[in-house]
């Protein structure tokens, strides 16, 4: 520890505690970044590090190694080091995921099996740090500052590519709008401002309107939606736009929560397309949101970021519904469901099923999945995931036929 000139004591930002020379050729990487001092390397590992904790945090990160500990001892060592404060990544040699689900259970920020890599390392600790420094600000926020309005916003995203994140956003905006859906106003937004492939996918324009949308989204109203968005049919709406490769995204990024805000009061369902690094950089976007689904593959590193997701959200927006579905477009490990609920602590919403034939027809027709297939697997699980997202917000709507149409279908 280091002493500031006040006199009070400064937690050192690194101490590394290994008790192998992989473990140690580690800890020396992620010390170069963190904080350039070779006296924050240590032996002991994981139970040398308890054993000379005394309640008050050794540093703001601690890098320690299992080594041959049982995991009963090692779990017991990560909660006495869990418990003062300090951010907790553990190395060990054991790749499975009773042992990451246990460790993480313990307190540990995160677990690394052999060979583990320092920007890994890194990257989990800025993400938790920032974690931290998110609740705080949430704690001292009053209540007052999250406006939530009447109408039903539901998010979709991806713990990695290539998962159907954006086909499932796609599915379930249509079933919100469709006659033998939800019957509501919706909108579909692409929060991917880089990437975004909604109107390519629906063969669609590009709608510029989102990018002024989102320069001034406190004066967006039904009129600007009308004249901005794309029409999909009668009660399904578009914005989808990929900003010039030279564009700074990160200012319009902010302004989704509030423009998402503003949508509320023309529609009665939004669905929205969102990145995870969006998401990421931009936690308090939770807060508007009624449901996040959360399309996790069934592999490890999917596993690895749906649980930091979550643990992310519950301090961001404790009472969000989050929903994890099991995504078969991608097979990496092949993991069970069961294994999956197991091992992020929640039970699973729906599968989504691997429909190749059927998504390369609707993609050639440029057309929803749903709308093509309406009787197939991946329409069944769409129809159970928005029954969990919207059954969670009962919302009494008048008749359709009661109702003014605000947005109708340009003619030519």
């Amino acid at each position: 520890m280091t002493h500031s000139s006040s006199g009070t004591v400064a937690v050192d930002p690194f101490a590394a505690y290994v008790c192998t020379d992989q473990g140690a050729e580690v800890a020396r990487d992620v010390g170069a970044q963190l904080s350039g001092d070779n006296a924050a390397m240590h032996g002991g590992g994981l139970g040398g590090a308890a054993r000379i904790c005394t309640g008050a945090p050794l540093a703001q990160m601690i890098l320690t190694e299992m080594g041959n500990m049982s995991l009963d001892a090692a779990c017991e060592c990560v909660r006495e080091l869990a418990q003062s404060g300090a951010i907790l990544v553990v190395l060990g040699d054991k790749p499975d995921l009773a042992t990451y689900r246990a460790l993480r259970t313990a307190g540990a920020t995160e677990y690394f099996a052999f060979p583990a890599s320092d920007d890994e390392i890194i990257a989990a600790y800025t993400e938790a740090a920032a974690q931290r420094q998110t609740s705080a600000a949430t704690a001292s926020r009053p209540d007052t500052e999250i406006r939530r309005t009447d109408g039903l916003c539901i998010a979709v995203t991806g713990c990695n590519g290539g998962v159907g994140a954006s086909l499932l956003a796609q599915s379930l905006a249509y079933h919100s709008a469709s006659m033998t859906g939800a019957k509501l106003r919706t909108a579909l937004v692409d929060a991917d401002l880089r990437f975004g492939s909604q109107a390519i996918d629906l063969d669609r324009k590009d709608t510029p309107g989102l990018t002024e949308a989102l320069s001034s989204p406190d004066r967006v109203d039904e009129t600007f939606l009308s004249a901005t968005m794309e029409p999909l049919n009668e009660r399904l709406m578009l914005y989808s736009q990929q900003a010039h490769i030279s564009q700074d995204t990160d200012e319009l990024e902010v302004a989704f929560a509030q423009l998402v805000r503003s949508m509320k009061n023309g529609f009665e369902a939004l669905v929205v397309d969102l990145p995870r690094a969006a998401l990421l950089r931009q936690p308090h976007f939770a807060n508007e949101l009624d449901a996040l689904v959360l399309v996790i593959p069934a592999g490890y590193a999917g596993v690895n970021v749906a649980s930091r997701m979550i643990a992310l959200l519950k301090s961001q927006a404790p009472d969000l519904n989050i929903l994890p579905v099991l995504s078969e477009f991608r097979q990496d490990a092949k993991l069970s469901a069961k294994d999956i609920s197991k091992a992020i602590g929640r039970d699973l919403a729906a599968v989504i099923p691997d429909s190749g034939a059927a998504i390369r027809k609707a993609h050639r027709a440029a057309k929803p999945l749903l709308e093509t297939q309406p009787r197939s697997p991946h329409a069944k699980a769409t129809r159970a995931i928005w029954d969990s997202a919207a059954g969670a917000v009962p919302r009494a709507h008048p008749s359709p036929k009661s109702k003014r149409r605000i947005f109708r279908r340009a003619t030519v």
